[in-house]
């Protein structure tokens, strides 16, 4: 392999060096007396510009990535900004949400209230309802102390939901009508007018039309669509005329000679966050009926 001469490269770079320094007297000598450079000077001064275009070249790209790596930092960085505040509105927006589904509880059960001025009732929350059971039962936060009973009817969002099957010190459980335990769930109503009533019994729940059904109807009496239904205050702890819901069809039992009414329930079922049981109706001069 062939010896790289040092001594020549450096013969070769002194030249250069001399030329250069020679190129620049000259030129600066041609500057002051207003002349063009000679053509060494030019010859010079070119090739002098391409070395350093060469030496400047890497330095410039290492720079425009310098910026490019700079930019795209940047840019991560108001991507990571702008991810925050999305989260967080967001999050604002689900609170935001959640507030308004609490104060339309709220203004449900306000409303509610309000049309229960007859009645002796116990304001409750809705503590517990388990997912797997969501259709059967929910639990609300009072009890024995509070002076619930055994099939108290419980109303929420507008109408009856359910009635008291079991009763604790200070919780309770509350048979939902929406439940397929249909023996937990009949509670005696009243359909049609006051001047010619028909009695039945609340006693399942058709998911498909989300629907009440009543059976055992006491009279042939032709109901309807929209008719009224309200509890009939035969069923012990059962006051009356508690909104059940509205008439919506009925149909032929074909297991008996009776027939089927369907009751569109005037409350909703999918969101009860408060609760009021009823304990017994209250005369026109407040003392408590004897209905227990």
């Amino acid at each position: 392999m062939k010896k790289i001469n040092f001594s020549k490269i450096i013969m070769i770079a002194l030249v250069m060096l001399i030329a250069a320094c020679l190129a620049i007297l000259v030129s600066s000598k041609n500057f002051k007396n207003s002349k063009n450079p000679s053509g060494m000077t030019v010859v010079i001064n070119d090739a002098v510009g391409g070395i350093d275009g060469l030496i400047a070249a890497p330095f410039d790209a290492l720079k425009d990535k310098a910026n490019d790596l700079g930019n795209l930092m940047e840019t991560y960085h108001e991507n990571a900004s702008l991810s925050k505040q999305v989260t967080k509105l967001t999050d604002e927006s689900s609170e935001l949400d959640s507030l308004k589904a609490e104060n339309k509880s709220l203004k449900a059960a306000l409303d509610l209230q309000n049309t229960l001025t007859n009645y002796e009732k116990i304001s409750s929350n809705v503590i517990v309802r388990n997912p797997n059971a969501w259709s059967d039962s929910m639990t609300i936060d009072k009890g024995k102390t509070d002076g619930i009973k055994v099939d108290m009817i419980v109303m929420s969002n507008g109408g009856i939901v359910g009635r008291i099957t079991q009763v604790n010190t200070t919780t309770s459980k509350v048979a939902l009508l929406t439940s397929d335990k249909a023996l937990e769930n009949k509670i005696p109503v009243r359909l049609g007018s006051a001047e010619n009533p028909a009695y039945g019994l609340i006693t399942g729940y058709d998911a498909r039309q989300n629907a009440l059904i009543i059976t055992q109807i006491s009279s042939k009496v032709k109901f309807t669509k929209g008719d009224k239904v309200v509890t009939s205050g035969l069923g012990g702890n059962s006051p009356s005329d508690l909104l059940v819901g509205d008439i919506i069809g009925e149909k032929e039992n074909t297991k008996s000679e009776d027939r089927d009414i369907y009751v569109k329930p005037a409350s909703k079922f999918d969101n009860m966050q408060f609760a009021f049981v009823i304990k017994r109706g209250l005369n026109v001069d407040g003392t408590a009926e004897t209905n227990e």
